[in-house]
């Protein structure tokens, strides 16, 4: 009996770590990311990826940003030059083209960063876009460039 209160508090404990450590849940409001992350759709966030590797372009976060979450891909990292302009998203001279996102870039630009002007993304930041643009949701076109210690994982 003994061994069996043992693995119970143990297992409770592991998930404990493992939902505030490791991962924690969430579900998406919204069409930010469609068509890649769906709108009311559950999705885990890996808060330990920052430990594990470096931010890479292409990958989906969640962050924080005037005391609200927020869910973006990273288009540009620290030291990169961005612009966006005539329908198209340039990162160091080379037109942004992803295999596997499909991004809707009719009406991209909303905002003041890197629209129409090059913008050098600062150390330790990271600039992040909605999958769907013309949603005009918020996002590095609206406040910047976002610092790192603002990310709160990778989106599994």
């Amino acid at each position: 009996m003994k061994t069996r209160y043992k693995i119970a508090i143990i297992t409770g404990i592991i998930l404990i770590v493992m939902r505030f450590a490791l991962a924690e849940h969430y579900r998406l409001s919204g069409d930010c990311m469609e068509p890649a992350v769906k709108d009311g759709s559950s999705y885990f966030v890996n808060r330990i990826s920052s430990y594990l590797r470096q931010y890479q372009t292409g990958d989906i976060i969640i962050f924080e940003h005037e005391e609200k979450t927020w869910i973006s891909r990273i288009v540009a990292l620290a030291g990169d030059t961005i612009q966006i302009t005539e329908g198209s998203v340039i990162v160091n001279g080379v037109i942004l083209q992803e295999k596997n996102v499909h991004r809707n870039w009719s009406g991209w630009d909303y905002g003041t960063y890197a629209i129409n002007t090059p913008l050098q993304i600062p150390k330790d930041h990271v600039f992040v876009l909605s999958d769907n643009l013309p949603a005009r949701h918020d996002d590095s076109r609206v406040f910047g460039p976002i610092s790192k210690n603002s990310i709160s994982g990778l989106v599994w």
